[in-house]
């Protein structure tokens, strides 16, 4: 795996990345920095990782990336990399945590999902940036100081972020500090928690503004989304054989071809598969889709540009709800009109509760319950 050595060049909106040239011949002498590293990780993944603003020491940061690397694709026991105080630096642990990860990923459904993988390394992300920022660079200066500098900085972030994507990125952080012996992250992830809000149906009003903006693309997308009351990772791994064209059905199973398994509680137990009517007309949308792609059974129906599950539904649909002038969008409120649209058609808590794939009716009351289901 090959670990390049960028610069960066501007700031603000002006900045961009270069990359320095370390062939034969070619060792710049007069770059400054900020320097950064970049190379690929397991789940497609590129991040940046900044090593300072000294070239020798950038140069020498991506000499040990590069072996570090290598050995890890020989099976070679990797350690930590350490200074020569024996402190840990924050960014090897952090690699070396995600290269541990990646090991069991998906392996009898004990391993953390592709999915997962790439949510913890977004919000990894945050840190990383935070620590470069404030020249944090061992283990052993992430006190609660810190820490609650850190809740502030996410706070105040540009990307406006919402209390429970906050409390969402700090839970990921506490979860790789406690892998290495940091527990005074625990107390600190209560003090940040949120009251979750109960999702709310989409007005009638608002699906017709979104679907009016929509391509036909992501008509059929958001349509099924609607009309399934699926959540997000099953749509991504939904394939064609999955529906059944005469009974006009959606089969929502487990694949372990995919690594992907059915949201339950039980641990080394998958909830269980169901099946849910469709409307005619979708479904046969769908099976005209299959046939105008020339698309196998076992094909995804809405994969990404290479084939694989797309985990920029929720982002996709953002974006539309934006252009219709619709607020709060998320794809968990598709699943909750869906329910509410089967209450009021009389339609049982409990066929309520196997078609949104719950596994205690409890759950399934509670989320209708300001309806009146009780």
């Amino acid at each position: 795996m090959a670990v390049t050595l960028y610069r960066q060049v501007g700031k603000g909106n002006a900045r961009r990345y270069q990359k320095v040239n370390l062939g034969r011949g070619r060792r710049p002498a007069d770059l400054t920095g900020p320097y950064f590293l970049r190379y690929s990780l397991a789940d497609g993944t590129r991040p940046w990782e900044h090593v300072g603003d000294d070239l020798d020491e950038a140069i020498a940061a991506r000499e040990r990336k590069q072996a570090y690397f290598e050995a890890l694709d020989a099976n070679v026991p990797v350690v930590q990399n350490q200074d020569d105080s024996g402190r840990t630096k924050i960014t090897d642990a952090v690699h070396q945590w995600f290269a541990e990860l990646q090991l069991f990923q998906g392996k009898d459904q004990q391993g953390k999902s592709e999915k997962t993988l790439r949510a913890y390394n977004y919000r990894l992300g945050f840190f990383l940036d935070f620590t470069a920022q404030n020249n944090l660079r061992h283990l052993d200066q992430i006190d609660r100081k810190q820490l609650l500098r850190y809740v502030k900085f996410l706070r105040e972030h540009e990307n406006d972020l919402d209390d429970r994507t906050v409390h969402n990125i700090f839970e990921t952080l506490n979860t790789f500090l406690r892998t290495r012996d940091i527990f005074v992250a625990g107390k600190i992830l209560a003090e940040v928690d949120y009251a979750e809000k109960p999702p709310k149906p989409y007005t009638k009003q608002e699906l017709k503004n979104m679907f009016a903006v929509m391509d036909e693309e992501e008509k059929l997308l958001y349509g099924l989304f609607l009309n399934s009351g699926v959540r997000d990772a099953e749509m991504q791994n939904t394939e064609y054989a999955d529906f059944n064209w005469e009974k006009c059905t959606m089969h929502v199973q487990p694949k372990p071809w995919r690594h992907f398994h059915l949201k339950g509680k039980k641990k080394k137990k998958s909830a269980k598969d169901r099946f849910i009517p469709i409307p005619a007309k979708l479904v046969w949308k769908i099976k005209d889709r299959m046939r105008e792609r020339n698309a196998q059974p076992h094909d995804l129906v809405f994969p990404n540009g290479n084939g694989n599950p797309d985990g920029h539904f929720l982002r996709k649909l953002k974006a539309i709800a934006k252009k219709a002038g619709v607020e709060g969008a998320e794809l968990h409120r598709f699943r909750k009109t869906y329910a509410d649209t089967l209450h009021e058609e009389g339609v049982s808590v409990n066929t309520i509760r196997i078609r949104l794939g719950h596994e205690s009716l409890d759950v399934t009351l509670a989320y209708c319950v300001h309806r009146g289901v009780m």
